[in-house]
């Protein structure tokens, strides 16, 4: 048995030029962190807890050396070691991209664990070029060049560990990596569970968990919502609206919860209470998907186009549906889309639903020509009034052609890392930049709504505010921003009407459980169009509450159905059910789960498989 743990001088050299150098790779790394984001600490990745997180390193640096050993006849393998060095170039960039991704986004941090794809964080490796990063492209090389001089000389640079230290640090390694594994993350850093079972199972295991089962057999649906609830038909007098304008504004990451009219008393959105007093608000209104480009999607096309790991418009770059710019382009008005950020998330800027638009504002044009003023913010955006000014500029053009339009507007600056165009944030924790972001958000719609109104267009208008996605901030354990989890504060967001002349002469509150995809159908009915055949939602008015399928693909894979107002989810991974009455217990305190009987339990699982795999195939297939 000691024997087994006993390796080669050349494996000994090798594993501890590897060991120390993954040593260094984290210091750096944290040490980074630190310097650059002064209000989080991330000590679990700072020394000696960096030991602990490069426990798993060592013990796979043990286990490959000690399977080589049983080749080391062969004379080649001394360079298929430093080749196999070289060529992890490739995942230490990856590390690094990763990394900067979180320091990005330091809203919750390296200790706030979010797995995301290469594709969406590879570029914020440049963000990494300073004296850290230096630190590590030299240990790199460095480590490389010992390496290639023993593979050519066999003389060894630097002392290798000896078999007592590698059977030691294999020992102490091995209780580190259990560490984490049992160390209460719930109670200490507000994690859900150990960030190594998360990455693993997000990563490593995430293809085999979302295969859909193409197995799966349609059943009749076991419905959950109160056997007592009945939504009342809103009257409205569609003669009123017929032909109007109508401009929707999408808010970034604004969960009902972080509003006024939700009762955050700290809330900086405080145009949405003057609008509400004024408007037929919808206030049980939710996305189906806790993510930008999915839930818009569901919104344009009142459908899900693929429950996947990644959005249709990545699989399928030219993807299109019949959506609500069709719609009303097909009826005579002229359609337009605004955004101060470019529209390259997920391919979205080559999507059929946007190639078909009218008139497309997206500032790439204007930051490549320095045309923006901002001192701070994302590379890819703009500052909102830029947007503002393109946006009258053009339905100026519009009106002038008698023409009614359907205009689209989706601001920006409340998005992650939350910050303002023009003052520096970046000191502040991550709910007070959130509230700044909201203060700059606030003055730009109140000077939007003003202009609306100086220029007569609110006149003839429909106005309608919503949001993609809520915003988690750890009202419950793990749940920092928003894609992760199917929470409320993720899915629950605002959405208001205002009409003036009509809504302001009786403003409403309505508490009919609402979703993104019945926008396109209550739009439509507003301007007296028919709703389009492929639309799978309802008009908002009619008190219809259909069952709508809700999942999401991020950190955790979940999938569910809203059904009036109660919810019922499971995770893919861990196999836990959650089933609330969204009615009685807004805060998702009460998990139901263990009230519904093992048959119901059963159907609602095979019934929520097969809708998976449903609209995953007609989304590929373009079936209807």
């Amino acid at each position: 048995m000691i024997k087994f743990f006993k390796l080669s001088q050349s494996s000994r050299y090798f594993l501890t030029l590897s060991y120390l150098f993954m040593l260094l790779y984290k210091v750096l790394l944290a040490g980074q962190y630190l310097y650059f984001v002064p209000n989080h600490h991330p000590v679990l990745f700072f020394p000696p807890f960096s030991v602990i997180f490069a426990a798993a390193d060592f013990i796979l640096l043990f286990m490959f050396f000690r399977i080589c050993d049983l080749f080391n006849k062969f004379k080649l393998l001394s360079w298929f070691y430093s080749l196999l060095f070289l060529s992890s170039v490739i995942f230490f960039f990856y590390d690094v991209a990763l990394f900067q991704y979180f320091r990005k986004f330091n809203n919750y941090g390296l200790t706030k664990f979010l797995a995301y794809s290469s594709g969406e964080i590879s570029r914020y490796v440049v963000y990494s070029m300073n004296i850290f990063f230096a630190g590590i492209i030299l240990s790199y090389f460095l480590v490389l060049v010992l390496m290639l001089l023993f593979a050519a000389k066999k003389k060894p640079c630097v002392k290798p560990f000896s078999d007592k230290a590698v059977q030691v640090l294999l020992g102490l390694n091995i209780i580190f990596f259990f560490i984490p594994m049992f160390f209460p993350f719930e109670e200490k850093v507000d994690l859900e569970k150990s960030p190594l079972f998360e990455y693993f199972s997000t990563r490593i295991l995430s293809s085999y968990y979302l295969d859909v089962n193409k197995e799966a057999e349609e059943v009749q649906y076991p419905g959950i919502s109160g056997e007592d609830e009945t939504f009342p038909k809103i009257d409205f007098d569609y003669s009123q609206t017929k032909w109007k304008n109508v401009i929707f504004v999408i808010l970034e990451s604004t969960a009902f919860e972080r509003t006024p009219i939700g009762g955050d008393i700290n809330s900086r959105l405080l145009f949405l209470t003057d609008l509400s007093k004024k408007s037929i608000s919808f206030v049980s209104h939710r996305t189906v998907f806790p993510a930008t480009t999915r839930s818009v999607l569901s919104l344009f096309c009142s459908d899900i186009p693929g429950t996947d790991y990644a959005s249709i418009t990545k699989s399928d770059v030219s993807f299109d549906c019949v959506s609500i710019f069709d719609a009303f382009r097909k009826n005579g008005y002229s359609t337009s889309f605004y955004s101060p950020v470019t529209l390259d998330f997920d391919e979205f800027e080559n999507s059929g639903i946007i190639k078909k638009i009218d008139y497309v504002f997206e500032p790439s044009e204007i930051i490549a020509n320095g045309g923006f003023k901002k001192k701070f913010g994302t590379e890819t955006a703009i500052e909102e009034e830029i947007v503002q000014e393109y946006f009258f500029k053009h339905i100026q053009e519009v009106r002038s052609k008698n023409k009614p339009f359907f205009a689209l507007y989706f601001p920006y600056w409340t998005h992650a890392p939350y910050e303002v165009p023009f003052e520096d944030t970046s000191k502040l924790g991550h709910l007070e930049r959130y509230y700044k972001s909201q203060e700059y958000m606030n003055e730009k719609m109140k000077e939007f709504l003003n202009r609306l109104e100086e220029e007569n267009i609110l006149e003839h208008s429909i106005v309608v505010f919503t949001s993609d996605h809520g915003e988690g901030f750890g009202r419950k354990v793990g749940n920092f921003i928003h894609p992760n989890y199917l929470w409320d504060e993720n899915l629950h967001v605002p959405f208001l009407i205002y009409i003036k002349g009509i809504t302001d002469k009786s403003p409403e509150t309505i508490t009919n459980p609402t979703t993104v995809l019945d926008v396109a159908p209550t739009m439509a009915a507003l301007a007296g169009i028919e709703p389009e055949s492929s639309w799978n939602g309802s008009n908002m008015f009619d008190g219809t509450a259909k069952p709508v399928f809700i999942y999401t693909r991020a950190m955790n894979l979940h999938s569910g159905i809203l059904d009036g107002n109660r919810k019922f989810f499971f995770n893919h991974v861990t196999g836990k059910n959650y089933y609330f009455d969204l009615k009685a217990d807004p805060m998702e305190e009460n998990n139901l789960a263990d009230t519904l009987d093992d048959n119901r339990l059963k159907q609602l699982r095979i019934y929520i498989e097969y809708k998976n795999y449903e609209l995953n195939s007609r989304a590929v297939n373009g079936k209807k």
